[in-house]
């Protein structure tokens, strides 16, 4: 009975180790700008925003199958420095039910740490994600 369970736990690792699994989902990406081929440029998790103006980010939204919804919403909170959110702004963006991937650049006015949720259709959450934003020092 026991090298059968061992056999049988050596073939499903075996299987594990050496199959093409892989695992795709939603994901959020802040950026400079995006190819046209829907990659991120410039991607970071921070960036800098000047004294005396503000910042321009896009925000990359891949998807791993199309997203079957007419409308989406980027939901914007700020966040304290126990991560509590503050609501700011939402921002509707039109898209189309193939659509794989889309973006929207959005213009940041302050410093601070912010998150971001991203809604089809007003109340499915495809993926949200946090960046920081530091004021640019001269």
């Amino acid at each position: 009975m026991k090298s059968a369970l061992t056999i049988a736990l050596k073939g499903f690792l075996f299987l594990l180790l050496f199959s093409n699994f892989t695992v795709s989902a939603q994901r959020l990406y802040y950026c400079e700008s995006v190819s046209e081929k829907g990659d991120p440029i410039g991607l970071n998790q921070f960036f800098f925003i000047p004294e005396s103006g503000t910042s321009n980010v896009a925000m990359l939204i891949k998807l791993p199958n199309a997203i079957e919804a007419d409308s989406v919403e980027l939901r914007f909170f700020g966040l304290d420095s126990l991560n509590n959110e503050t609501y700011l702004s939402t921002v509707p963006v039109n898209v189309e039910p193939t659509w794989t991937w889309f973006w929207k650049s959005i213009e940041f006015k302050y410093p601070g740490r912010f998150k971001t949720y991203v809604y089809a259709d007003k109340s499915r959450l495809l993926c949200s994600e946090t960046v920081d934003a530091y004021p640019k020092q001269q």
